[in-house]
């Protein structure tokens, strides 16, 4: 930890800005960093301080509320970057005069035009948050976006997270780490208790993904310290019974000025930022990604995200196989029972499409009637397995038509290819699983095609093995 009296050095040479103050008071700051006297340096901060206040080059800050812990920040006008005065806070006169509190931690003086500018400068980078990216809508993802908004709020602070999941999707964003790929382990992580914050007043603690991240600008200085704060997933908690689910640590690396206490609350207030940010951005997504009648994916997300999962199978060398499915007799419903009875249909396929497939698998609605399924890690043949499933699973809806229950069955269509063997552009696979699609749809309906580049394509009927040549 870095002594008081280096503390107080460090904010008269670098953080307080004394060309604003007086010459005396400039001088009297020069005598007190060159006799080094903690006293008189406590007492040149303090008068520094005062009179900076008084001008209104510092603005007061309150990061939680305006409770008493966070109002010993200031903020420096035209920057973002926070000054603590903790030390200074019962001497010299400081804590009298009352804190300015605003959402966020940015504060600024009703009328100075300079004063907002780092606050309108956060605003700008929070719009540049992509909401409604598909790739936003993985944990990776959209953690590491918020992660370098973040970064653009607190310049003074180093920020890493560190996912407890396998998988790193976001592993080319600064500051991202996956604990399965990380090189090596802190021995306190083994110990710690899901839910609860670390202080690490030593750098040597950090896992090595994180501990990357302490050299930059500004520096840190010669005995940096961090603290550790669990990340939770939104959603969770907000039920009595509801168990809580953490997602990952965020690590806030900072001078060692920073106190313990301080730098704890701190971390728990960003975590909390990234929580309400990720469900906020669930949120937008869902509205921007989903299908209004049936709830499955809609078609933008399908153009996107078929390409991004064709990316990460060729990266990891795993199977994919796409289906394209369509209703049979769609329009005789309609003609039949109307337009409503038919959306009801459509609900329900996509309801049951989902409830035969798995978490990981995509069900998206592409047309009228037609459905895509994407299914990772999925060869052909394990493809053939589901879709002999599926052609067996019963797709009914009930109706009451002048008080009599009738009971409506459909069936689909569907064609099928598999990556890497059928090819590896997303253009090229979804023609040719259009074009079994409707083979199967010639050649009788209720049934699924797959592509074989020799031509012998195979098919599924709810009668015939999966895998006999048509």
């Amino acid at each position: 930890m870095v002594k008081r009296s280096q503390y107080l050095a460090n904010l008269l040479r670098r953080d307080l800005p004394l060309e604003k103050v007086g010459p005396q008071l400039r001088r009297t700051a020069r005598q007190a960093l060159g006799s080094g006297d903690e006293n008189l340096l406590l007492v040149t901060c303090g008068a520094v301080v005062r009179e900076l206040l008084r001008q209104g080059v510092l603005v007061r800050v309150s990061l939680e509320g305006g409770s008493p812990e966070s109002g010993s920040f200031v903020l420096l006008k035209g920057r973002r970057e926070l000054i603590d005065l903790t030390p200074l806070y019962g001497h010299m006169g400081i804590e009298d005069a009352e804190p300015v509190s605003a959402a966020g931690g940015n504060l600024v003086e009703e009328g100075s035009l300079e004063a907002v500018t780092g606050v309108l400068g956060a605003m700008e980078e929070a719009q540049d948050l992509r909401l409604g990216e598909v790739q936003a809508g993985e944990v990776a993802g959209i953690l590491g976006q918020i992660l370098a908004l973040l970064k653009g709020f607190t310049p003074q602070f180093r920020l890493g997270i560190l996912l407890h999941g396998a998988e790193n999707g976001g592993a080319e964003m600064s500051g991202m780490v996956s604990a399965a790929t990380d090189q090596g382990e802190a021995a306190w992580m083994k110990l710690r208790e899901p839910g609860h914050s670390v202080w690490i007043p030593q750098t040597r603690e950090l896992p090595p993904g994180i501990a990357a991240l302490i050299p930059g600008q500004p520096p840190l200085g010669p005995q940096p310290v961090a603290v550790a704060v669990p990340l939770w997933e939104p959603g969770s908690g907000d039920a009595p019974t509801e168990v809580r689910q953490e997602v990952g640590l965020l690590f806030v690396l900072a001078p060692g000025s920073w106190s313990r206490d301080t730098l704890l609350k701190i971390g728990s207030r960003l975590s909390r930022f990234v929580t309400n940010r990720w469900r906020h951005q669930q949120d937008v997504n869902l509205i921007i990604h989903t299908d209004a009648l049936t709830g499955a994916h809609n078609r933008a997300f399908f153009d996107k995200q078929f390409t991004l999962e064709l990316e990460r199978a060729r990266r990891s060398e795993s199977p994919l196989t796409l289906i394209i499915g369509d209703l049979d007799h769609f329009k005789g419903i309609n003609d039949r029972f109307g337009h409503q009875a038919g959306d009801r249909i459509l609900q329900m396929v996509s309801r049951r499409l989902k409830e035969e497939l798995r978490r990981i698998d995509l069900v998206c609605r592409i047309g009228g009637e037609e459905f895509a399924l994407i299914l990772p890690a999925t060869s052909r043949e394990a493809a053939m397995d589901v879709m002999s499933r599926l052609l067996r699973a019963e797709f009914r809806e009930d109706f009451e038509v002048d008080g009599e229950r009738i009971p409506i069955t459909v069936t689909m269509s569907f064609g099928g290819v598999a990556f890497p063997e059928d090819g590896a552009d997303p253009f090229e696979l979804f023609r040719k699983a259009d074009a079994m699609l409707y083979l199967s749809k010639d050649l009788g309906r209720n049934r699924c095609h797959f592509w074989r580049n020799e031509g012998q394509h195979q098919a599924i009927t709810p009668e015939r093995a999966a895998g006999e040549p048509s």
